[in-house]
């Protein structure tokens, strides 16, 4: 039995070195790393992107574009598909590709509040963000119109409105949210510049710690209430 719990225990040691040593080697792309597709797409969108697509046309939400991952720059590949509140208040990106050969179905919304706080909710866990920029929530595997009302349930409770997002563009405004982030992260000591432009941050030895603390095992817990969604068939399933 000692032998079988020091397997395990080396087990866990080797995985969390693995998640803490791929977040320090990891770029992190802030923005500029998807760029404007039209079909026939440069990959093959997923039933899951297709579907999520039709679910916030049917919401009434505006369509804001069609992106894919460019070459040499994010690991996960595939397409992204924004799209816009008619008042301008929630940000919706559907995700639809792989991540080193896992499937990746994620769809998160986001919204800007007066107080000048971010919300941000997702169907799926994803990474924490540790700059404590963005006030993050996962409601694992929900639709988008449930995905929506959690949303905005969220920002009802924070007691403060929503700011409509009033950049030139849909993908603009989302990705400045992420190039908050990295600042944030930098000036934190958390993550460092990859780039002179300020768009690519990589993890301090800090930052690593604090993702897998916090984005992983503390995820964990938080999920783990979750639990019975486990089994939710996504969209397009």
């Amino acid at each position: 039995m000692p032998y079988v719990l020091l397997g395990i225990a080396a087990l866990v040691f080797a995985f969390v070195m693995l998640l803490f040593v791929t977040a320090m080697c990891e770029r992190q792309y802030l923005s500029g790393d998807v760029e404007p597709v039209d079909e026939p797409y440069p990959h093959a969108p997923s039933p899951y992107w297709q579907a999520t697509r039709e679910d916030a046309r049917g919401l009434g939400m505006q369509h804001a574009g069609d992106f894919a991952t460019r070459k040499n720059t994010s690991v996960v590949k595939g397409l992204q598909s924004m799209w816009v509140t008619r008042d301008r208040s929630v940000i919706c990106a559907i995700i639809g590709g792989s991540i080193v050969g896992a499937k990746l179905k994620k769809t998160v919304l986001r919204s800007r509040l007066e107080n000048g706080r971010v919300i941000e909710s997702a169907d799926d866990p994803g990474l924490t963000d540790i700059s404590k920029r963005v006030e993050r929530a996962v409601f694992l595997n929900a639709g988008l119109e449930e995905l929506m009302q959690f949303h905005l349930q969220r920002i009802a409770n924070s007691g403060s409105a929503p700011v409509p997002f009033k950049g030139e563009s849909v993908i603009g405004d989302y990705e400045q949210v992420d190039l908050e982030k990295g600042e944030r992260m930098v000036e934190l000591g958390l993550a460092r510049w990859v780039t002179p432009q300020r768009d690519v941050v990589r993890m301090t030895f800090r930052g690593a710690f604090a993702h897998v603390i916090d984005g992983f095992f503390k995820d964990i817990g938080r999920l783990s209430a979750q639990k019975d969604r486990a089994t939710i068939r996504r969209a397009g399933s």
